[in-house]
């Protein structure tokens, strides 16, 4: 797939961020279970209208233990379709990440090291609601250290840089990773603008 070709018809972009996820692979276990996590929840079909928990039911309708991740999850299927959705869209996917697996590669280890590390303490001191634009400050501070990176589409850049500093950021702290996940997820949703 010639991503700089066909950029305005990739699969969406939580199918290609999981894809990019399972493809990089994790070197840490505890972050290895919450991608196979992510994964087996973004498979299953939800129901917005119940939820299964041992809390009792509010009147409006949501659980009392209701965990801030579920909360996150029946957000990120509102905002994008669930995954896979059929076998030629997960390989348009699983292409676009090999694609984007191979435009991150062009980042040094120390280079990317030292931004997941700036970007983790920030986001450590932070509430999740900056983490957009944390990540976004990330992504543009590396952009201007790649220089091989200038003959690939500038938005599949960002989106290499932003997934591999986002994995990275999970490696140093895999609880990050449902909460990063949606942010990326939301940033680059088609009708934003950046």
């Amino acid at each position: 797939m010639d991503c700089n070709r066909n950029f305005d018809s990739f699969p969406d972009t939580s199918l290609v961020l999981l894809s990019f996820l399972k493809q990089k692979g994790c070197q840490n276990s505890v972050l290895k279970r919450e991608l196979d996590d992510l994964d087996e929840q973004l498979k299953l079909p939800t129901n917005h209208n119940y939820i299964e928990s041992e809390g009792e039911l509010q009147t409006d309708g949501h659980n009392v233990s209701f965990s801030y991740r579920e909360f996150l999850l029946e957000l990120q299927h509102q905002v994008q379709p669930q995954v896979p959705v059929n076998a030629e869209e997960a390989q348009a996917a699983r292409e676009m990440a090999a694609e984007l697996i191979r435009i991150a590669d062009l980042l040094e280890h120390r280079v990317l090291s030292r931004a997941a590390v700036s970007l983790t303490e920030k986001l450590c001191k932070s509430q999740e609601q900056v983490w957009a634009s944390h990540l976004s400050d990330g992504v543009k501070a590396l952009l201007h250290q790649v220089a091989g990176a200038k003959e690939f589409k500038k938005e599949l850049v960002e989106m290499a840089f932003t997934f591999v500093l986002m994995k990275s950021v999970c490696e140093h702290v895999p609880e990050f990773l449902f909460c990063l996940y949606g942010t990326v997820v939301q940033y680059f949703l088609p009708h934003r603008s950046h």
